[in-house]
């Protein structure tokens, strides 16, 4: 008989971890497995702090700030015929959520294995999910601004790619 996590829920768990710690996270759970419950609360307790590591190993402090101010520069020039200073603020709502985006997809993504076409796709989740949750904006500055935001995040990661330290700020 098998022991430890029943196959369903140990897949469950592997889709959540990032690819890059998997296997070890993994394999230190099911050396530690004693009953459905107590992995339940190990893998909970776990698996966020495993992604923040992760984050904190891929993300470059100065690349994100430069890809935070591209960002927020292509969402305020899309509004910027008419908007005024009251509305800047919330401009920055879906550059947050597109940065998210791309700090996730930098956590999750297999570094040795990117080329150009794979640093885009960060962008690309990014704008979608800020897209998706950024209806705080008028439709017309959120397309403008994820279309100005996807072309010049892609250019910034393109010659800055994440995780390779090219960026010296």
């Amino acid at each position: 008989m098998r022991r430890g996590p029943s196959r369903p829920v140990e897949a469950l768990v592997a889709i959540l971890l990032p690819p890059a710690s998997r296997e070890e996270v993994l394999g230190d759970f099911r050396e530690l497995y004693r009953s459905p419950a107590q992995y339940a609360f190990l893998a909970l307790r776990t698996v966020p702090l495993v992604i923040l590591s992760r984050i904190r190993r891929t993300a470059d402090p100065a690349l994100l700030l430069l890809q935070a101010l591209v960002l927020y520069l292509a969402f305020v020039g899309a509004a910027w015929p008419l908007a005024d200073a009251s509305e800047l603020p919330q401009l920055a709502i879906p550059a947050v959520i597109a940065l998210l985006g791309m700090i996730l997809e930098d956590a999750y993504a297999r570094l040795e294995q990117r080329s150009g076409v794979k640093l885009v796709r960060g962008p690309v989740i990014g704008i979608l999910l800020a897209f998706a949750l950024g209806r705080m904006v008028p439709l017309w500055v959120l397309v403008e601004g994820c279309a100005m935001g996807l072309l010049l995040s892609s250019a910034v990661r393109l010659l800055f790619p994440p995780g390779t330290g090219k960026f010296a700020g």
